[in-house]
């Protein structure tokens, strides 16, 4: 093959702005007195080059325009796209029996969430009932991901847990209150001034963090951003928001074909959960709908996502958690309670 090419003369230029070289053949040929570009012309959003070839030439230049000779180049070029289906890379560090929290100073973590229930600015304030049966359920997914090795006895990151409830405003103006465990990880530094001591462990709160975040009832963030479907997994659905991952599970069946004419949507999920109060309303009509979603900044979701972020980083301890918590597990312990 690079006999091939050498005979050719090909060599790397650009044409009409883009950068090509061997794995473009039909682009590879030299520009010479008799093999010149005669026209370019437009045929709709296509732009087609047509050469002068010599004769001698002419066979193997339209071999080459066929894609007789790209098998290797593209084989190549494929191999080098990752698998999103498969295991990330980041798990491996967690569970192939490494059970050590990492290196670093030990992190400080909240043994039990913040409880923070919001006054709606009008309307009627929140029932207790209401803000205890999603604080105890809120605490069933929460002992869950601090069990995980990635969480547990941390070492170089800090872990903050807080639960939110409030009034959440819905596209038809019906009432809906929603509830959000969060855990916001950030990195200790050793060394940094920033860095204080909190009962023994450390933490550093100038670092940026990364957030998970447990959706009960997710309508919010299904209205408001682009969140898209990636498969399923037994009863989960997996999901992302650009290079975030999430996983969504509920009662209902979850109907998911990429192939299919109405493939499956977000904005149309949020209409149904704006009206399903399930999950704090115990003879309300509803599919307890929960949304897991584990981000940082971009080019670290970026990184996470293509197996170039070190395991040991705040956002892939917490996304290791997310993948190893047996979602459908600890979404029938949390419907249970009563």
């Amino acid at each position: 093959m690079d006999d091939f090419f050498a005979a050719l003369g090909a060599e790397q230029f650009r044409l009409r702005g883009y950068r090509t070289n061997r794995t473009s053949i039909a682009a590879s040929f030299r520009p010479t007195p008799e093999s010149r570009a005669e026209m370019m012309r437009q045929d709709g959003c296509t732009t087609r080059l047509i050469w002068k070839v010599p004769k001698l030439k002419y066979a193997l230049f339209r071999l080459a325009m066929m894609g007789v000779f790209v098998g290797a180049p593209t084989a190549t070029a494929a191999a080098a796209t990752p698998d999103e289906r498969a295991e990330p890379p980041f798990l491996q560090r967690w569970t192939k029996g490494q059970a050590d929290p990492g290196a670093g100073l030990p992190g400080w973590y909240s043994e039990t969430p913040g409880l923070h229930v919001h006054r709606p600015l009008n309307g009627t304030t929140i029932p207790l009932a209401e803000a205890d049966i999603l604080r105890r359920r809120a605490m069933v997914a929460f002992e869950a991901l601090m069990q995980q090795p990635s969480l547990r006895d941390v070492r170089g990151t800090s872990l903050q847990a807080d639960i939110n409830i409030s009034v959440v405003p819905t596209a038809d103006g019906v009432r809906l209150v929603g509830a959000t465990l969060s855990i916001l990880a950030k990195s200790v530094v050793e060394g940094d001034k920033a860095t204080i001591s909190r009962n023994g462990r450390f933490m550093t709160p100038t670092e940026e963090g990364a957030v998970l975040r447990v959706f009960l009832n997710p309508y919010q963030m299904l209205a408001t951003r682009n969140v898209q479907a990636e498969g399923m997994d037994g009863r989960l659905l997996r999901v992302r928001t650009g290079s975030a991952y999430g996983l969504f599970v509920s009662d209902a069946s979850t109907a998911f074909e990429p192939r299919a004419q109405e493939p499956w949507q977000a904005g149309k999920l949020a209409a149904e959960l704006q009206r399903d109060r399930s999950w704090y309303q115990l003879n309300a009509n509803g599919s307890h709908p929960l949304l897991v979603h584990v981000s940082s900044y971009a080019q670290e979701n970026d990184d996470l996502r293509r197996g170039r972020l070190d395991p040991e980083r705040p956002v892939a301890r917490l996304a290791a958690a997310m993948f190893m918590v047996d979602w459908d597990a600890v979404h029938r312990r949390m419907t249970a309670l009563k």
